[in-house]
């Protein structure tokens, strides 16, 4: 096996390559904005973002299938001694937004479970705070 070659990947995975690489780029960007600022509108988004690099990667898959089958079903591109040959390796690139989409998300998801750490960790302190100040409150007024 050669080496791995971005430009050769992307070009295999044709144009649902680059939706899928925004989307999931941009789902990335905003659960890093989320990990270090909770705050649900930017969870609300990120999850948006998760859902759209979602759809661009059943589309893109979708549309690469579709492209192969079309390439098979004539008998002049693709002899039938060389069919199989052939499917397997255009269903390989037919995958290839799947391939690129699921490394991306893994990372939104394990930024997202940073930043839900943060703000639970955020609000179980400003939860003892807010309490801890209502009782002081409360007992001063009594005192």
């Amino acid at each position: 096996m050669s080496g791995f070659s971005l430009v050769q990947f992307m070009c295999e995975g044709g144009w649902g390559m680059y939706p899928v690489l925004a989307a999931g780029s941009a789902a990335l960007g905003a659960a890093v904005r989320y990990a270090l600022a909770p705050d649900r509108g930017k969870l609300a988004f990120t999850a948006a973002l998760s859902v759209t690099t979602v759809i661009a990667t059943i589309t893109g898959v979708w549309t690469n299938v579709g492209a192969v089958m079309s390439f098979l079903e004539d008998p002049a591109r693709a002899s039938d001694a060389e069919i199989t040959r052939t499917l397997f390796q255009g269903l390989k690139e037919a995958g290839r937004p799947g391939t690129l989409a699921g490394p991306l998300l893994t990372l939104v998801a394990i930024v997202v479970s940073v930043g839900v750490l943060r703000s639970a960790r955020i609000g179980a302190k400003g939860g003892e705070g807010e309490k801890s100040a209502k009782g002081t409150e409360s007992r001063s007024v009594m005192a």
